[in-house]
């Protein structure tokens, strides 16, 4: 009887055993399973997929939605990349990034229709995406957070191509303060800290319409292109019209 019943016992454990490896086997597949559909460092290569967002100084974001873009954006310091593009596709230019500022090598720019805008460094003209080529030398200015996808991801707000050589291209800046000299000069402070001369009679333009603009109209959140000499004393201002409210 004893012999019975220990015979008994060990064919259940055995049945057990075998159940836990079964159940240990198919997590196992599952789990290789989904790893099969990420590249070897994790992340999908798809530039379509929407991954977790970092910023640019290692953090991570809460919202995990990816890049942000319009209003939210415009609260934060923007960031300017440059480097010599890689590929222009649909809607997005590679770029190798060589600033040494953010995510150092490739960047994949998603250049939105809404938001982003292509102008030309010489005059500040709108410039058609197609007419960037490999090898063309860029600036770039975005947010902060991009994916933490291979390469990473963001939105440019502004991107300054055709920069011909031995030409300083203009400043993209978000205004943080405007003040007027007893002279008529001004000193205009950026919201990144730069600090630009503007003399009482430097150049202001609007951009892309017939509108008359004065230097009293450049205010705190206003977004210009700046043009500078070799002493940081602006040259040109290009303002941009403010969003509506």
């Amino acid at each position: 009887m004893k012999k019975s019943m220990k015979n008994i016992l060990t064919a259940v454990c055995c049945t057990g055993v075998l159940a836990v490896g079964y159940t240990g086997l198919v997590q196992a597949q599952a789990t290789a399973a989904a790893e099969g559909n990420t590249t070897g460092s994790g992340y999908s290569n798809d530039y379509s997929t929407q991954s977790p967002t970092i910023l640019a100084g290692g953090g991570q974001k809460e919202d995990a939605g990816g890049p942000s873009t319009g209003r939210q954006d415009a609260a934060m310091d923007m960031i300017r990349i440059w480097g010599p593009v890689l590929g222009v596709e649909d809607g997005i230019i590679r770029i190798d990034n060589q600033s040494g500022t953010s995510y150092a090598g490739e960047i994949v720019l998603n250049i939105s229709d809404e938001y982003s805008r292509v102008l030309d460094a010489p005059n500040g003209y709108p410039v058609s995406l197609d007419t960037i080529q490999a090898g063309d030398f860029i600036y770039a200015y975005i947010g902060p957070a991009m994916t933490m996808s291979i390469p990473p991801m963001t939105t440019a707000e502004m991107v300054i191509c055709q920069v011909l050589e031995d030409f300083r291209a203009p400043d993209y800046v978000r205004v943080k303060s405007m003040q007027e000299n007893t002279d008529g000069s001004r000193i205009l402070t950026a919201t990144d800290g730069a600090v630009y001369h503007v003399p009482s009679d430097c150049q202001i333009l609007p951009y892309l319409t017939r509108n008359i603009v004065q230097l009293s109209d450049v205010a705190e959140s206003s977004t210009c292109l700046i043009w500078t000499d070799d002493a940081g004393s602006a040259q040109k201002i290009v303002l941009f019209a403010q969003d509506s409210e």
